[in-house]
């Protein structure tokens, strides 16, 4: 009988950094080895995401137009060729950043259903320490919206790993470890920093040597759950970008520039950004970008290429409606046409998620079962 392919879930809200945890993880798994598929999620095809994560080695499935609780059939086709056609040995996925109720919708139904294919990991939660400290700053405001979301997903996570270590200070930390222990006393913490790599292998050993996983089931209220989906909007582009004049464009000061521009923007009109990803390929070069929360710090990848054309995909999670997020993007590439660009949009999604309608859902946690069982 083939072994069990590890499966591991690492959930987190739009902005925690579950992208540059997932390569981080992977990269510690290959150096032993393993071969390693992911499986991106998103509620429209074009995710940066699975492109970033493509151009490192791995095996990537992109569960694309639904959540993986609403297309629970899906993720497990997806999670199956990974194990028996691309003969992985380890998988990571990461579910959309405004999902909860992972534990009840896929922790739950894979103990029950598919034990024998695959050994559960427990469910990470990534948190961002910014946002948590925002979130728990007015605890009034947690009662709806987005912030309702991501309670829960703190209060159904196995692991609570917060990310972005490099930015907190000493006295930081120490109160964010004393909300920890006020609030959520039943649950593990880890303090790392995905894109160095700090802390990573510890959490990572300590998740694989632990066999119980689902420990715990959110009381999700799906009226609330649905409207804080909803008031997300959702932009998903792939442009063709060239210079009418076909120069020689430097792309990673386009990208600076163009995610700066669009900071500015968001900035001025008062909206919140969950995130904001570029992805850029001209030929077998590519960067990226990325901005998480309306006033973060702009990241690009250390790399500078020059070509006539490359191809742009942009993705925006924005407190906004998907019509007037569309109209901000659009407003920025009216400013570069005038400067003599070209744009042509060669695949264009926007929308607000719609009502979560799990395929599975369980009021109760399931004992994790052996192999044999």
């Amino acid at each position: 009988m083939k072994s069990r392919t590890k499966l591991i879930f690492v959930g987190g809200f739009l902005g925690a950094g579950k992208t540059t945890l997932l390569a981080a993880t992977a990269r510690l798994m290959q150096a032993q080895g393993k071969k390693v598929g992911v499986i991106t999620n998103d509620q429209a095809a074009g995710l940066v995401d699975t492109h970033t994560l493509s151009v490192n080695d791995l095996e990537v499935q992109e569960i694309a137009g639904s959540c993986f609780c609403c297309n629970f059939d899906g993720l497990m086709e997806a999670a199956l060729y990974l194990r028996d056609a691309a003969r992985c040995e380890v998988i990571i996925a990461e579910p959309v950043g405004s999902c909860t109720d992972l534990s009840a919708t896929l922790m739950q139904p894979l103990k029950a259903y598919y034990h024998q294919y695959f050994d559960l990991a427990p469910l990470t939660v990534l948190v961002d320490p910014v946002r948590l400290k925002a979130v728990f700053k007015d605890e009034s405001q947690v009662a709806g919206g987005s912030e309702y979301i991501y309670l829960k997903q703190l209060e159904e996570a196995d692991y609570l790993v917060v990310n972005k270590i490099d930015v907190l200070g000493k006295d930081e930390r120490t109160a964010l470890q004393g909300l920890f222990d006020t609030k959520f006393p039943d649950q593990p913490v880890s303090w790392i920093s995905a894109s160095d790599g700090t802390g990573v292998r510890d959490w990572l050993d300590k998740l694989l040597a632990d066999p119980q996983s689902g420990k715990r089931i959110a009381q999700v209220d799906y009226d609330i759950y649905a409207e804080g989906e909803a008031l997300m909007g959702w932009y998903n582009a792939t442009f063709s970008v060239r210079h009418a004049e076909d120069l020689l464009m430097p792309w990673k000061t386009f990208n600076q520039q163009f995610l700066r521009l669009l900071q500015l923007v968001f900035q001025h009109d008062g909206i919140v950004i969950g995130h904001l990803k570029t992805f850029l390929k001209s030929g077998p070069t590519h960067l990226n970008g990325n901005l998480t929360g309306t006033y973060g710090n702009i990241w690009t990848s250390d790399r500078e290429f020059s070509s006539a054309s490359a191809r742009l995909i942009l993705n925006v999670r924005a407190e906004i409606s998907p019509g007037a997020l569309k109209e901000v993007v659009d407003e920025i590439i009216e400013e570069y046409r005038k400067n003599g660009f070209l744009f042509e949009i060669l695949d264009l999604k926007y929308l607000s998620p719609g009502r979560p309608e799990p395929t599975h859902r369980y009021d109760h946690v399931l004992e994790s079962r052996s192999l044999n069982e």
